[in-house]
């Protein structure tokens, strides 16, 4: 009867801890990003983990070590560090938004190691993260342009300054297919830039969501129209 006794609750605790481990919960790619980006930012910044109240050498030194994380090609290395120092009032916060972007990268060799498709597609969403912020010098360098007026204009800069802002979002929120659409709009819009074709960035950006999107340029503007009102 004892031996029946003993077995019965052993067989009990196993069940018990087979439940136990079972229940618990699995980390959403969110939090994982946000476990990630932690540890990107005490390396990068210290224990205050944001770029906000560094003196300038730790800005630089900091800087340093995210754009040599990325592995961007040395024009793109160039272009962030301008952008990085262009605007004094968006340094902090455009370097914070960097710290993300890199650790997204390190996330994405992760989850490529069980799901190749998804790892790429944060992989290539957080490289266009990066050009975007690589770019970022030229968003309101003119406030009108051939193609747009005024307010279409400052709607467009508008909605670039907003995509800043949002990595994490569009890293762990968007679908894979609203993140890949999202980068294929990033790499044309620096595609454009790059070509010359366009007298500005903003203008290069409406033209990028044309083609990508297969839309004209009305429906190109409510696509801004809603980005620059993201929270």
């Amino acid at each position: 009867m004892k031996k029946g006794i003993v077995i019965g609750m052993l067989a009990l605790a196993t069940t018990m801890s087979f439940t136990v481990a079972s229940a618990a919960p699995v980390k959403t790619t969110r939090e994982v990003l946000v476990d990630y980006t932690k540890q990107i930012k005490e390396a990068a910044f210290g224990k205050a983990m944001t770029a906000k109240g560094l003196s300038g050498q730790q800005v630089k030194v900091a800087q340093d070590k995210l754009i040599n994380e990325l592995q961007l090609s040395s024009g793109k290395n160039n272009s962030l560090a301008i952008a990085l120092k262009s605007e004094p009032g968006k340094s902090a916060e455009r370097l914070d938004s960097l710290a993300t972007i890199v650790a997204a990268k390190k996330m994405a060799t992760e989850i490529s190691k069980k799901d190749s498709a998804e790892g790429q597609s944060i992989d290539a969403a957080a490289t266009a993260s990066a050009t975007l912020l690589a770019n970022s010098a030229l968003t309101g360098a003119r406030k009108s342009g051939k193609e747009l007026n005024a307010q279409e204009m400052a709607e467009t800069t508008a909605a670039l300054q907003k995509l800043e802002t949002l990595p994490e979002a569009i890293l762990t929120r968007f679908s894979k297919a609203e993140r890949d659409s999202y980068t294929k709009i990033i790499e044309r819009h620096d595609q454009i830039i790059e070509s010359g074709k366009k007298g500005s960035s903003e203008e290069a950006f409406i033209e990028a969501i044309m083609e990508v999107k297969k839309v004209d340029r009305a429906k190109a503007l409510e696509v801004v129209r809603k980005l620059k009102e993201c929270v």
